[in-house]
């Protein structure tokens, strides 16, 4: 049987579908208002929001820890910060369905999310500057790997991945 992602709304993010397209100034109101909306509503729930602010605060401190050169004493590149930025936003957008993950620094600089279910059931999503997502995961026997570009929304073999981690 295939594992494939439900179609259905709770499965998605909140903000997928609500992404600004448009660049008028009701547009760019509109937008601001989903996002305070988003946001009071996350904070509001613990079970969302502590998840997701515990990843982000976690972000946020290994970005302090290794945002200078050769931080691992072997000549590792510090955290760039549009990479940081960039895996605030996968957080952001990650679906309220999926286990939030763990944060790594990888010695190129780039974030890493790290999901987890035993040593043949991981997942790893790597997030650089230049908004492409490189993940690799191993299931029993079987490993996947490639390379999907981030735009408004996390690429669905991404989501698939993390889902089968936890099958």
């Amino acid at each position: 049987m295939n594992n494939v992602i439900c179609p259905c709304p709770s499965f998605r993010s909140f903000r997928e579908p609500y992404t600004a397209r448009g660049l008028s100034e009701d547009a760019s109101w509109l937008q601001e208002s989903f996002d305070k909306i988003l946001s009071n509503l996350l904070e509001e729930n613990i079970t969302i929001g502590a998840s997701r602010e515990k990843v982000l605060k976690s972000l946020k401190k290994a970005f302090a820890e290794y945002s200078t050169d050769n931080w691992d004493g072997y000549g590792a590149k510090a955290v760039d910060r549009y990479s940081y930025y960039e895996a605030q936003r996968f957080i952001n957008v990650l679906p309220i369905t999926i286990p939030v993950p763990e944060v790594a620094v990888d010695p190129d600089g780039e974030i890493s999310f790290e999901w987890y279910a035993g040593p043949r059931k991981v997942f790893t999503v790597s997030i650089g500057k230049n908004r492409e997502l490189t993940y690799a995961g191993l299931f029993g026997s079987n490993k996947i790997y490639g390379t999907e570009h981030f735009e408004d929304f996390i690429p669905k073999i991404i989501l698939e991945n993390i889902q089968r981690v936890f099958l």
